[in-house]
C-alpha cells in the first residue's frame, strides 16, 4: 500500500469519452493514462459513473446513454458509442484501464458519484419530493455497484464521491429536517462499504471519500467524515470545491 500518493482525476466525460471519435482503438482507449505516465502521478482515480449512468458494462447498474437512445445530443453519443466500440472488440472499456495503469506501474481506483444513479426511481429525488437516501433502494444500489466494481475487477481502491452532486434543494442525500436522525445511517453505509472493498480486494486495498471542504458543509448533508475516520471506515478523503 502506498503511503503518500500522487493522484491524477480523470472523471471519464470532458477530456476522454466526450472528445474522442468512435470508433476508439486502443491508443485513444488507454488514453486517461497514457497522458499521465511517466510523471509523478502513481495512482489514477476514474470516474466509473456519472448521476444518470454507469461508463462500463454494468450487470447490476444503467450503463450511461442506454436510455438515451435515439441520441440528441452528439456528445452522448459520442460517449455511449466510444464504450460500445471496445466491447464490440471483445474489449470492457474500464478493465482496458485497469490493465494500462498497472503495466504503466500506477495504482487504480474507481470514483462512484453517490448522490444518485441511473435508472432511480425520480420520485426517490429530494427535488422531486422524494427521501434520497432516506429510501433503502437507493443505498442498496450503490452497495450492490460497489460489490460488482470489486467482484469483477482488479482495482487498487474506491473512492466514494459525496461531492459533484446537484441540486435545486442543496440536499443532496437526506431532507434538511431529516439529517441529523440519518446520519448514523449514512455512518452504517460506510462502514458496509468499507467491508466490501476491503473483504473483496484484500491486503492493501483502500477505501477513501471525495467530501466537501469543511466539516460544517459535510454535516449538513448528513456525512460525519471525522467519525467515519475515527472508527477507521476510511483510509483517505480528497476536500474539493465544486
Amino acid at each position: 500500500m502506498r503511503r503518500r500518493r500522487t493522484i491524477y482525476f480523470n472523471d471519464s466525460l470532458h477530456y476522454y469519452l466526450f472528445i474522442s471519435e468512435p470508433p476508439m482503438d486502443i491508443g485513444d482507449a488507454c488514453r486517461p493514462v497514457d497522458e499521465v505516465a511517466g510523471t509523478a502521478v502513481d495512482t489514477i482515480v476514474y470516474g466509473v459513473s456519472r448521476g444518470d449512468g454507469l461508463f462500463y458494462p454494468s450487470r447490476v447498474g444503467k450503463r450511461f446513454g442506454d436510455d438515451m437512445r435515439p441520441f440528441e445530443s452528439p456528445i452522448y453519443w459520442r460517449v455511449w458509442n466510444n464504450m460500445q466500440s471496445l466491447i464490440d472488440q471483445g474489449l470492457d472499456p474500464l478493465q482496458v484501464l485497469i490493465d494500462r495503469a498497472h503495466d504503466k506501474g500506477m495504482d487504480f481506483i474507481a470514483d462512484l458519484r453517490l448522490s444518485t444513479y441511473g435508472g432511480m426511481d425520480p420520485a426517490h429525488k429530494i427535488d422531486n419530493g422524494g427521501r434520497g437516501w432516506e429510501h433503502e433502494e437507493m443505498r442498496r444500489h450503490q452497495l450492490e455497484v460497489i460489490e460488482e466494481l470489486v467482484t469483477q475487477y482488479p482495482l487498487d481502491g474506491i473512492e466514494l464521491d459525496y461531492t459533484a452532486a446537484f441540486g435545486q434543494s442543496g440536499q443532496f442525500y437526506f431532507c434538511a429536517e431529516e439529517v441529523e436522525d440519518y446520519t448514523a445511517v449514512m455512518t452504517a453505509w460506510v462502514g458496509q462499504a468499507a467491508k466490501l472493498v476491503r473483504d473483496k480486494l484484500g491486503n492493501g486495498a483502500q477505501i477513501g471519500a471525495r467530501i466537501y471542504p469543511t466539516a460544517e458543509t459535510n454535516l449538513a448533508q448528513g456525512l460525519d467524515v471525522g467519525t467515519w475516520l475515527d472508527q477507521g471506515l476510511l483510509d483517505f478523503v480528497i476536500p474539493v470545491l465544486y
